[in-house]
């Protein structure tokens, strides 16, 4: 009988495993926002939340009743701004300030997806080029996996201006997941 309460016991504590920290890249595209929510459907769906019994300490002694088990960073990355386009002044300070809106209404948008669905989630905004970017993200966070969408650009456009998700799945020190949205 003790050691079926024993058993009963031990199969109530969170389970000791590596949590997921999966990277998906946003930007204002129908493509990342897909990719995004095929994520957190394809990865986090099953998420366990544990429940302990009241008073029931975990092995490190913390009284927490929830453990969660994966982790989602959102991130943004803007261009950088010409610098012979925009020479100085008020100029540069009020499309900076532009830019830098639109990123937090992006990462707001993707933020606010994951909280539906009871996903933690962080976020990054970042500038330079976005292949270099997040691939250099990906090294510095010890991302598991990168999620970004496909835009499906033709040949022509996708040699002169380089596909963010084809070298992001050549230069990622991780496993890259390209997401395609479904044919219409």
């Amino acid at each position: 009988m003790e050691q079926e309460q024993a058993e009963q016991q031990q199969m109530l504590l969170p389970q000791e495993r590596k949590k997921m920290r999966a990277m998906v890249a946003v930007d204002d595209s129908e493509e990342s926002f897909y990719a995004l929510n095929w994520v957190l459907d394809k990865f986090f769906s099953n998420i366990v939340m544990s429940t302990l019994p009241t008073g029931t300490e975990t092995p490190d002694h913390q009284h927490d009743h929830r453990v969660e088990s994966n982790l989602v960073s959102l991130v943004h990355v803007m261009d950088r701004l010409p610098h012979y386009v925009f020479p100085g002044g008020y100029v540069v300070e009020s499309a900076t300030k532009a830019r830098e809106q639109n990123a937090a209404k992006i990462l707001s948008q993707a933020s606010r997806m994951c909280k539906d669905r009871k996903v933690a989630a962080e976020t990054l905004i970042l500038e330079g080029d976005p292949k270099e970017m997040i691939c250099e993200a990906v090294e510095r966070m010890h991302v598991d996996v990168l999620v970004v969408g496909s835009r499906g650009l033709g040949q022509i456009k996708r040699a002169f201006l380089g596909s963010v998700s084809d070298y992001c799945a050549h230069h990622a020190k991780c496993p890259v997941v390209i997401v395609k949205l479904p044919h219409k």
